[in-house]
């Protein structure tokens, strides 16, 4: 059945009801046309309706606009991808003193710095915040050896923000809104609340469906805006991104924003993730899919999370078909794999791969898998309880708004693969147990696209 407005609009008010979600906004280019739907409130206190003229926080979406301006500053030469960040950045510093040398843009990018990337220090506000948070990781260690493998790091998008601002010649607030958003014809896109507060804006909803409430914290820390910590949108706004991205690097007004060499760039798999984990891949600030097992990546985006709020961006070049669905609180990840199955099966004939299975039997040797495993936005201590492997998750003191403690049953997928499904939720994650310590423990835990060194 083609997928008209009508339909968007019910099965977006069916399944945001289904899920928990307070509300949510959702944007399709499909077939060379953009239908747009919303449903439920902006805010379970207020009731007011949410619609496609609402902005939500679009999280780390927010990192693909940070990678582009970056390769806008490649392709103008006052940035380099393998050069250190030292070479812009004099005073850069974390507390690996030699992989503070040798960290480069392209590390930053493709989350591979090794930097413990959940280091979520407010620094204040002001033009100078992004300079003052950067300034504040000389201590902060790596959670593995640089360029090793991928563990998602919100910190190093941060840096990248603060080169850009340096070779760009101005703050990142004005860099993206001037190269970015202008160009592509999103004058709604706000990176500061003083922004956001001239539309109609979602707030984020905490606890389990069913029993949400208002976030007591509208935001994150505002120095940490490049990696997605402020930005708001519309739905349509993310797709213009999106259909930029499918265009070579032009948008839909026909001005260009990158090369078409730097969008392939950013589409090119740089470091492929622990097998069947929900990312494939990573390019440049890029998430990559091989949604049809060919062995190539043809879907591409992004996801984002912020307190109460989630969003996905999906988008598949081959048949120009993009999907931005934003949402505010409550089982928002089952919402988005119905939704995404749903319009690319439609308008693509392509759509996500089901989880990893569990294993129909047994349970392998887990002496080697059980321990502590921390990073800094908390700790996963992993058991056995009567004959059934638990990760219990703690979150550190300055994370604890964010995500409370909570346990998870893991089933075998393979010896080194475990899934689990957190409270309230139900798609399972992974968890992988990755290389040898000296005993022949599992040294990482990968897990939430982050990977957790053993302590204990």
């Amino acid at each position: 059945m083609p997928l008209s407005p009508a339909r968007l609009r019910t099965m977006l008010d069916t399944l945001t009801r289904q899920y928990g979600v307070p509300g949510a906004a959702i944007a399709v280019w499909a077939g060379g046309e953009l239908k747009e739907a919303a449903a439920g409130v902006c805010n379970i206190e207020t009731k007011v309706p949410a619609t496609a003229e609402t902005l939500f926080q679009i999280g780390s979406i927010t990192k693909l606009y940070t990678a582009a301006l970056a390769m806008q500053l490649v392709e103008e030469g006052k940035l380099g991808l393998d050069q250190p960040v030292r070479k812009v950045l004099p005073d850069f510093a974390v507390a690996d003193e030699e992989a503070s040398g040798k960290i480069t843009l392209r590390h930053l990018l493709n989350h591979t710095s090794g930097i413990d990337g959940d280091f979520f220090k407010d620094a204040g506000r002001g033009e100078d915040r992004i300079a003052k948070y950067v300034r504040l990781l000389k201590n902060v260690e790596q959670i593995h050896p640089l360029g090793a493998m991928f563990s998602y790091c919100n910190a190093g998008f941060v840096v990248a923000g603060r080169m850009i601002e340096v070779a760009a010649g101005k703050g990142w607030d004005k860099a993206i809104r001037e190269r970015i958003a202008k160009p592509l014809g999103t004058p709604a896109f706000s990176t500061l609340p003083e922004q956001a507060m001239r539309h109609q804006t979602a707030i984020g909803h905490v606890g389990q469906p069913g029993a949400l409430m208002v976030t007591p914290i509208a935001y994150l820390a505002q120095s940490n805006a490049p990696a997605g910590s402020m930005p708001m949108a519309k739905a349509r706004d993310v797709i213009a991104f999106a259909r930029m991205m499918m265009n070579e690097g032009v948008a839909a007004n026909g001005t260009p924003v990158l090369s078409a060499e730097s969008v392939h760039r950013m589409h090119l798999r740089t470091i492929t993730c622990p097998p069947q984990m929900n990312i494939d891949a990573i390019g440049l600030g890029s998430f990559l899919w091989d949604w049809n097992g060919d062995g190539h990546y043809e879907v591409f985006g992004h996801d984002g999370s912020t307190i109460g709020q989630a969003a996905w961006l999906r988008y598949h070049t081959e048949s120009e078909t993009a999907v931005a669905l934003l949402t505010n609180g409550g089982n928002g990840k089952g919402l988005a794999d119905e939704v995404l199955a749903a319009i690319f099966s439609d308008a693509a004939g392509i759509a996500p791969p089901e989880p990893p299975a569990p294993a129909g039997q047994g349970m392998p040797e887990v002496s080697r898998l059980t321990g502590t495993y921390a990073k800094a936005s908390g700790t996963v201590e992993v058991s056995v309880k009567e004959g059934m492997l638990i990760a219990l998750h703690k979150p550190a003191p300055d994370f604890a708004a964010l995500q409370g403690t909570y346990a998870v049953e893991l089933r075998p997928v393979s010896e080194t693969l475990f899934t689990g499904t957190m409270p309230g939720y139900t798609r399972p994650a992974t968890y992988h147990f990755l290389e040898e310590d000296a005993q022949g423990r599992a040294l990482y835990l990968h897990t939430g696209a982050r990977a957790h060194r053993r302590v204990v």
